[in-house]
């Protein structure tokens, strides 16, 4: 099984009026193998990673119905089953996520739009990575794909970096609480950065905000242009020219980040670190 092409949607659209992640999946061979025929052996060590699947509740609309899915009758196909197991991992991790989909690309067999919730975009796509990695080693030797774990990969210790990645990114106590006091209103909210820029609303009525601080004050602007890293990063996403560059702690690292990107380069200063650039 591996994921064709990926869509990350940020605002309403057509799969929810909240974003999702949408997966074109390849089933590949396992097309032929939904989850009863995979049997116990992929089935009850999936349950006892991930013991929240039990809650699920699936087209049955009440918890247990995804494990239900699983087993009765043929069972469900591994594109539907990564759905729930991204979901699940994104609860794990604090993000309270519920909503996902499955369905065939017509005329193409083996071939699903696989669509699911996220809060934050980087936890959602890590939590894919993640899933797809679990479903692959729980596989029988002779299913699994050249890129599945190895031998030596061990579900927990993945799943408690996945957990820690996650917190890093959560947002502060300040800008969770803004961010809550939106939803309840029904104000929509994208993320802007890594850490707090948030924008509430949209077009004509949008309002910035880094943790307290409001747009209204020129403070937002000083603190970005401050930060290069954070302005490339911005200006890029704007979609205006900017230089090739990378984040360095040590001389070794700002040499292969030149050879990288390509002399000549620049170094300049962040806020202790050095960055790497060219021209």
């Amino acid at each position: 099984m591996k994921i064709i092409s990926t869509n990350v949607f940020v605002g309403p659209n057509v799969y929810a009026h909240f974003p999702v992640i949408r997966h074109v999946l390849d089933l590949g061979i396992l097309e032929e193998w939904p989850s009863a025929r995979l049997g116990k052996s992929f089935i009850e060590p999936l349950l006892e990673m991930l013991p929240g699947l039990h809650e699920h509740g699936c087209s049955y609309r009440e918890p247990g119905g995804f494990v239900r899915r699983l087993r009765e009758d043929e069972g469900t196909w591994l594109g539907h089953v990564m759905e729930h197991v991204a979901i699940e991992l994104q609860n794990v991790a604090g993000s309270k996520v519920t909503f996902g989909r499955t369905r065939s690309v017509d005329g193409q067999p083996g071939q699903y739009n696989m669509v699911f919730q996220y809060l934050d975009p980087e936890v959602g796509r890590e939590a894919s990575r993640l899933s797809l990695s679990l479903l692959h080693s729980l596989l029988p030797a002779e299913l699994q794909p050249d890129n599945a774990p190895g031998e030596d990969w061990v579900f927990q210790e993945a799943l408690e970096n996945f957990i820690i990645y996650a917190q890093r990114r959560a947002f502060g106590p300040s800008t969770a609480s803004l961010v809550r006091a939106a939803e309840e209103r029904g104000i929509p909210w994208i993320r802007l950065n890594r850490q707090s820029l948030v924008q509430f609303g949209h077009g004509r009525y949008q309002e910035r905000i880094q943790a307290t601080t409001t747009s209204h004050t020129s403070n937002i602007a000083v603190e970005l242009a401050s930060d290069k890293e954070e302005t490339n990063i911005i200006l890029r996403d704007l979609g205006l020219p900017v230089p090739s560059q990378r984040l360095v702690q040590s001389s070794s690292n700002a040499k292969r980040a030149a050879e990288r990107i390509g002399y000549p380069v620049v170094l300049k200063p962040l806020a202790g670190i050095m960055v790497a650039a060219s021209p």
